[in-house]
Protein backbone atom coordinates (compact mmCIF):
# COMPACT_ATOMS: atom_id res chain seq x y z
CA UNK A 1 0.00 0.00 0.00
CA UNK A 2 1.65 3.63 -1.36
CA UNK A 3 0.39 6.02 1.66
CA UNK A 4 -0.56 9.16 -0.50
CA UNK A 5 0.51 11.88 1.45
CA UNK A 6 -0.38 15.65 1.46
CA UNK A 7 1.70 18.84 3.61
CA UNK A 8 -0.05 21.40 4.88
CA UNK A 9 2.35 24.62 5.23
CA UNK A 10 5.31 23.70 2.47
CA UNK A 11 7.59 25.44 4.57
CA UNK A 12 11.08 25.31 6.53
CA UNK A 13 9.81 22.53 9.02
CA UNK A 14 8.17 20.28 5.98
CA UNK A 15 11.16 20.77 3.39
CA UNK A 16 13.37 20.08 6.76
CA UNK A 17 11.94 17.44 8.86
CA UNK A 18 9.46 15.58 6.33
CA UNK A 19 9.97 16.02 2.92
CA UNK A 20 13.26 14.45 3.17
CA UNK A 21 12.30 11.46 4.66
CA UNK A 22 9.18 10.42 2.50
CA UNK A 23 11.38 10.60 -0.15
CA UNK A 24 13.90 8.15 1.25
CA UNK A 25 10.85 5.80 2.08
CA UNK A 26 9.26 4.39 -1.01
CA UNK A 27 6.03 3.92 1.25
CA UNK A 28 5.07 7.49 1.06
CA UNK A 29 3.97 8.96 -2.55
CA UNK A 30 3.98 13.00 -1.94
CA UNK A 31 0.59 13.90 -3.77
CA UNK A 32 -0.49 17.37 -2.90
CA UNK A 33 1.10 20.30 -0.76
CA UNK A 34 -0.35 23.90 -0.07
CA UNK A 35 1.72 27.19 1.47
CA UNK A 36 3.36 29.63 -0.33
CA UNK A 37 6.39 27.76 -1.08
CA UNK A 38 4.45 24.63 -2.45
CA UNK A 39 5.55 25.16 -5.94
CA UNK A 40 9.21 24.02 -4.85
CA UNK A 41 8.04 20.67 -4.03
CA UNK A 42 7.63 19.77 -7.94
CA UNK A 43 11.23 20.01 -8.33
CA UNK A 44 11.23 16.77 -6.43
CA UNK A 45 7.86 15.48 -7.01
CA UNK A 46 6.71 16.54 -10.66
CA UNK A 47 3.33 15.23 -10.46
CA UNK A 48 2.64 16.74 -7.07
CA UNK A 49 -0.67 18.84 -7.04
CA UNK A 50 0.23 22.76 -5.03
CA UNK A 51 -2.08 24.70 -3.65
CA UNK A 52 -0.97 28.30 -2.33
CA UNK A 53 -4.72 27.50 -0.52
CA UNK A 54 -4.73 25.33 2.38
CA UNK A 55 -8.80 25.19 1.87
CA UNK A 56 -8.43 24.53 -1.53
CA UNK A 57 -6.19 21.57 -0.93
CA UNK A 58 -8.55 20.17 1.45
CA UNK A 59 -11.45 20.36 -0.61
CA UNK A 60 -9.69 18.39 -3.43
CA UNK A 61 -6.38 16.45 -2.37
CA UNK A 62 -8.17 12.81 -1.65
CA UNK A 63 -4.74 12.13 0.00
CA UNK A 64 -4.58 8.80 2.82
CA UNK A 65 -2.18 10.94 5.22
CA UNK A 66 -1.92 14.45 5.73
CA UNK A 67 1.05 16.01 7.56
CA UNK A 68 0.05 19.30 9.14
CA UNK A 69 3.57 21.58 9.97
CA UNK A 70 1.40 24.78 10.18
CA UNK A 71 1.33 27.39 13.23
CA UNK A 72 0.52 26.71 16.33
CA UNK A 73 -2.61 27.89 16.39
CA UNK A 74 -4.05 26.41 13.52
CA UNK A 75 -3.56 22.37 14.10
CA UNK A 76 -6.92 21.88 16.23
CA UNK A 77 -9.04 23.37 14.00
CA UNK A 78 -7.32 21.41 10.68
CA UNK A 79 -7.08 18.60 12.67
CA UNK A 80 -11.04 18.61 13.60
CA UNK A 81 -11.57 19.11 9.73
CA UNK A 82 -9.52 15.88 8.50
CA UNK A 83 -10.56 13.44 11.25
CA UNK A 84 -14.19 14.17 10.57
CA UNK A 85 -13.24 13.35 6.87
CA UNK A 86 -11.32 9.97 8.69
CA UNK A 87 -7.96 10.92 7.24
CA UNK A 88 -4.83 9.92 8.89
CA UNK A 89 -2.61 12.94 10.44
CA UNK A 90 0.85 13.87 11.34
CA UNK A 91 0.88 17.12 13.47
CA UNK A 92 4.14 18.61 14.19
CA UNK A 93 4.22 19.08 17.94
CA UNK A 94 2.79 20.63 20.23
CA UNK A 95 -0.28 19.17 18.89
CA UNK A 96 -2.36 21.82 19.76
CA UNK A 97 -2.20 24.55 22.11
CA UNK A 98 -4.25 23.42 25.23
CA UNK A 99 -5.75 20.88 26.96
CA UNK A 100 -9.04 21.49 26.51
CA UNK A 101 -8.11 21.22 22.68
CA UNK A 102 -6.74 18.36 23.35
CA UNK A 103 -9.55 16.32 24.73
CA UNK A 104 -11.65 17.58 22.29
CA UNK A 105 -9.73 15.91 19.65
CA UNK A 106 -8.86 12.78 21.62
CA UNK A 107 -12.77 12.19 21.58
CA UNK A 108 -13.25 13.01 17.86
CA UNK A 109 -10.58 10.42 17.15
CA UNK A 110 -12.28 7.38 19.02
CA UNK A 111 -15.51 8.25 17.26
CA UNK A 112 -13.53 8.05 13.73
CA UNK A 113 -13.99 5.15 12.31
CA UNK A 114 -10.73 5.09 10.01
CA UNK A 115 -8.75 8.67 11.41
CA UNK A 116 -6.08 8.76 13.25
CA UNK A 117 -3.94 11.33 14.80
CA UNK A 118 0.54 11.17 15.22
CA UNK A 119 2.07 13.86 16.96
CA UNK A 120 6.07 14.33 15.22
CA UNK A 121 7.79 14.06 18.77
CA UNK A 122 10.62 13.81 16.12
CA UNK A 123 13.53 14.06 19.26
CA UNK A 124 12.47 10.65 20.79
CA UNK A 125 14.69 9.12 18.00
CA UNK A 126 17.72 11.50 19.04
CA UNK A 127 21.14 10.02 19.63
CA UNK A 128 22.04 11.56 22.40
CA UNK A 129 18.71 11.05 24.33
CA UNK A 130 18.90 7.25 23.10
CA UNK A 131 21.80 6.81 24.97
CA UNK A 132 20.70 8.67 27.83
CA UNK A 133 18.20 6.27 28.48
CA UNK A 134 20.42 3.23 27.74
CA UNK A 135 22.30 5.10 30.40
CA UNK A 136 19.69 5.38 32.74
CA UNK A 137 18.40 1.75 32.00
CA UNK A 138 22.25 0.26 32.51
CA UNK A 139 22.20 1.68 36.06
CA UNK A 140 25.32 3.64 34.49
CA UNK A 141 24.83 6.48 36.98
CA UNK A 142 22.93 4.83 39.97
CA UNK A 143 20.20 6.35 40.95
CA UNK A 144 19.07 9.76 39.68
CA UNK A 145 18.78 12.30 41.65
CA UNK A 146 18.84 15.46 39.37
CA UNK A 147 18.49 16.03 35.63
CA UNK A 148 19.14 18.80 34.02
CA UNK A 149 18.19 19.36 29.83
CA UNK A 150 18.96 22.00 27.97
CA UNK A 151 18.03 23.31 24.71
CA UNK A 152 19.99 26.68 23.84
CA UNK A 153 20.97 28.57 20.85
CA UNK A 154 22.82 32.15 19.87
CA UNK A 155 20.04 33.57 18.81
CA UNK A 156 20.20 37.45 20.12
CA UNK A 157 18.32 38.83 17.75
CA UNK A 158 14.38 38.58 16.62
CA UNK A 159 13.73 37.08 13.42
CA UNK A 160 10.30 37.60 11.21
CA UNK A 161 8.57 34.82 11.48
CA UNK A 162 5.24 33.43 12.83
CA UNK A 163 7.05 31.67 16.03
CA UNK A 164 8.19 35.00 16.95
CA UNK A 165 4.90 37.11 16.99
CA UNK A 166 1.82 36.81 19.37
CA UNK A 167 -0.40 34.11 19.15
CA UNK A 168 -1.60 31.04 20.92
CA UNK A 169 1.33 29.14 20.78
CA UNK A 170 3.97 30.99 19.53
CA UNK A 171 7.12 32.24 21.35
CA UNK A 172 9.80 29.83 22.81
CA UNK A 173 8.35 27.94 25.45
CA UNK A 174 5.88 25.95 22.62
CA UNK A 175 8.72 25.99 19.92
CA UNK A 176 11.07 24.10 22.19
CA UNK A 177 9.30 23.20 25.78
CA UNK A 178 7.62 20.20 24.11
CA UNK A 179 11.17 18.72 23.04
CA UNK A 180 12.48 18.63 26.54
CA UNK A 181 8.85 18.02 28.10
CA UNK A 182 8.41 14.87 26.10
CA UNK A 183 12.11 13.82 26.86
CA UNK A 184 11.69 14.09 30.46
CA UNK A 185 8.31 12.42 30.50
CA UNK A 186 9.57 9.38 28.50
CA UNK A 187 12.40 8.96 31.06
CA UNK A 188 10.58 10.04 34.43
CA UNK A 189 6.95 9.96 34.28
CA UNK A 190 4.84 12.77 35.25
CA UNK A 191 6.43 14.99 38.14
CA UNK A 192 4.62 16.05 41.34
CA UNK A 193 4.88 20.10 40.37
CA UNK A 194 5.90 22.84 37.78
CA UNK A 195 7.80 25.88 38.68
CA UNK A 196 8.48 28.21 35.85
CA UNK A 197 10.30 31.35 35.16
CA UNK A 198 9.72 32.54 31.24
CA UNK A 199 10.63 35.26 29.99
CA UNK A 200 11.56 38.09 26.89
CA UNK A 201 14.85 39.23 27.45
CA UNK A 202 15.60 39.79 23.77
CA UNK A 203 15.73 43.83 23.22
CA UNK A 204 12.80 44.11 20.63
CA UNK A 205 11.03 40.52 21.37
CA UNK A 206 7.71 40.36 21.39
CA UNK A 207 7.55 36.81 22.36
CA UNK A 208 8.60 34.59 25.49
CA UNK A 209 12.01 33.69 24.44
CA UNK A 210 14.09 32.28 27.40
CA UNK A 211 12.86 29.31 30.40
CA UNK A 212 13.98 27.75 33.39
CA UNK A 213 12.03 25.31 34.50
CA UNK A 214 11.85 22.97 37.62
CA UNK A 215 9.97 19.93 37.68
CA UNK A 216 9.59 17.94 40.98
CA UNK A 217 9.66 14.31 41.86
CA UNK A 218 9.47 12.60 44.40
CA UNK A 219 13.18 11.26 44.38
CA UNK A 220 14.53 13.79 42.14
CA UNK A 221 15.06 17.38 40.61
CA UNK A 222 14.40 18.20 36.99
CA UNK A 223 15.73 21.64 35.16
CA UNK A 224 14.59 22.27 31.47
CA UNK A 225 16.54 25.33 29.96
CA UNK A 226 16.19 27.62 26.96
CA UNK A 227 18.86 30.54 26.31
CA UNK A 228 18.73 32.66 23.24
CA UNK A 229 22.55 33.72 24.33
CA UNK A 230 24.15 30.57 24.54
CA UNK A 231 27.33 31.15 22.46
CA UNK A 232 30.33 28.73 22.64
CA UNK A 233 29.35 24.94 22.83
CA UNK A 234 26.07 24.11 24.58
CA UNK A 235 24.97 21.97 27.66
CA UNK A 236 22.58 19.69 26.03
CA UNK A 237 22.61 16.95 29.13
CA UNK A 238 23.13 16.95 32.83
CA UNK A 239 22.06 13.56 34.23
CA UNK A 240 23.75 13.06 38.05
CA UNK A 241 22.94 9.82 40.09
CA UNK A 242 24.06 8.30 43.11
CA UNK A 243 27.28 6.55 41.25
CA UNK A 244 27.96 8.78 38.18
CA UNK A 245 27.49 12.08 36.45
CA UNK A 246 26.75 12.06 32.75
CA UNK A 247 27.13 15.48 30.64
CA UNK A 248 26.78 15.58 27.31
CA UNK A 249 27.55 18.82 25.00
CA UNK A 250 25.99 19.94 21.74
CA UNK A 251 22.77 18.76 19.60
CA UNK A 252 21.46 15.56 17.80
CA UNK A 253 23.65 16.12 13.86
CA UNK A 254 20.41 15.23 12.43
CA UNK A 255 18.78 18.93 12.25
CA UNK A 256 22.23 20.05 10.66
CA UNK A 257 22.56 17.60 8.37
CA UNK A 258 18.80 18.06 6.71
CA UNK A 259 19.09 21.85 6.98
CA UNK A 260 22.65 21.21 4.83
CA UNK A 261 20.78 18.89 2.60
CA UNK A 262 23.57 16.05 3.49
CA UNK A 263 21.19 13.45 4.74
CA UNK A 264 20.93 10.02 3.15
CA UNK A 265 24.44 11.21 1.28
CA UNK A 266 26.33 8.15 2.87
CA UNK A 267 25.38 5.07 5.00
CA UNK A 268 25.83 6.46 8.90
CA UNK A 269 24.82 10.11 8.12
CA UNK A 270 23.20 10.44 11.43
CA UNK A 271 26.01 9.89 13.61
CA UNK A 272 27.63 11.76 15.97
CA UNK A 273 31.26 12.46 15.83
CA UNK A 274 33.66 11.53 18.00
CA UNK A 275 34.48 14.78 19.68
CA UNK A 276 31.15 15.27 20.53
CA UNK A 277 30.03 12.30 22.63
CA UNK A 278 29.06 13.00 26.09
CA UNK A 279 31.20 11.41 29.07
CA UNK A 280 30.74 9.38 32.41
CA UNK A 281 32.54 10.84 35.26
CA UNK A 282 32.83 8.83 38.72
CA UNK A 283 34.71 8.50 41.84
CA UNK A 284 37.25 6.27 39.72
CA UNK A 285 37.74 8.30 36.63
CA UNK A 286 36.00 9.59 33.34
CA UNK A 287 35.34 7.65 30.26
CA UNK A 288 33.88 8.58 26.72
CA UNK A 289 29.80 7.46 25.93
CA UNK A 290 30.09 6.39 22.35
CA UNK A 291 26.30 8.17 21.07
CA UNK A 292 24.09 6.20 19.98
CA UNK A 293 22.95 6.74 15.98
CA UNK A 294 19.57 8.66 16.37
CA UNK A 295 17.36 7.84 13.66
CA UNK A 296 14.26 9.87 12.51
CA UNK A 297 14.15 8.24 9.63
CA UNK A 298 12.41 5.18 12.59
CA UNK A 299 9.58 7.79 12.94
CA UNK A 300 8.80 7.69 9.54
CA UNK A 301 9.08 3.38 9.40
CA UNK A 302 7.36 3.35 12.35
CA UNK A 303 4.37 5.35 11.16
CA UNK A 304 3.80 3.99 8.13
CA UNK A 305 3.90 0.79 9.68
CA UNK A 306 0.24 2.12 11.64
CA UNK A 307 -1.04 3.22 9.20
CA UNK A 308 -0.80 0.20 6.65
CA UNK A 309 -1.93 -1.77 10.64
CA UNK A 310 1.64 -3.44 11.15
CA UNK A 311 2.11 -1.89 14.32
CA UNK A 312 0.77 0.63 16.82
CA UNK A 313 0.93 4.55 16.95
CA UNK A 314 4.59 5.56 17.43
CA UNK A 315 3.50 8.44 18.94
CA UNK A 316 -0.55 8.96 19.96
CA UNK A 317 -2.10 11.39 21.95
CA UNK A 318 -2.74 9.97 24.81
CA UNK A 319 1.53 10.39 25.23
CA UNK A 320 1.37 13.88 24.86
CA UNK A 321 -1.40 14.70 27.58
CA UNK A 322 0.82 15.22 29.97
CA UNK A 323 2.79 17.72 27.81
CA UNK A 324 0.08 20.03 27.15
CA UNK A 325 -0.86 20.17 31.09
CA UNK A 326 2.71 20.90 31.63
CA UNK A 327 2.71 23.77 28.62
CA UNK A 328 -0.46 25.35 30.68
CA UNK A 329 0.39 24.98 33.87
CA UNK A 330 3.88 26.60 33.08
CA UNK A 331 2.89 29.93 31.93
CA UNK A 332 0.82 29.78 34.81
CA UNK A 333 3.49 29.78 37.45
CA UNK A 334 5.23 31.68 35.63
CA UNK A 335 2.95 34.26 35.80
CA UNK A 336 1.85 34.26 39.65
CA UNK A 337 5.55 33.25 40.54
CA UNK A 338 4.06 29.89 41.95
CA UNK A 339 4.82 26.32 42.12
CA UNK A 340 1.66 24.48 40.30
CA UNK A 341 0.41 21.18 41.88
CA UNK A 342 -0.25 18.43 39.31
CA UNK A 343 -1.70 15.83 41.46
Amino acid sequence: MTIRTAIIGYGFAARTFHEPFLRHNKAFKLVAASGSNAAQAKALWPTVDCFVSVDELLDKSDADLFIIATPNDSHFTLAKHLLKKGKHLLIDKPVCTSVSELKQLQALEARSVSGSITVFQNRRWDGDFMTLKQLIKDEKVGVVKRFESHFDRARPTPQNRWREKPGDGAGIWFDLGPHLIDQTLQLFGKPNAISADIQVLRDGAKVDDYFDITLNYEDKVVKLNSSPFCYGPPLRFDLQGSHARFVKYGLDPQESKLIKQQAFKEENWAAEALNCYGCLYTHEGNDSVKTLEGSYETFFEELAGFIQRKNGNPVDLNSVADQLTLLELGIRASQTRTTMDLN
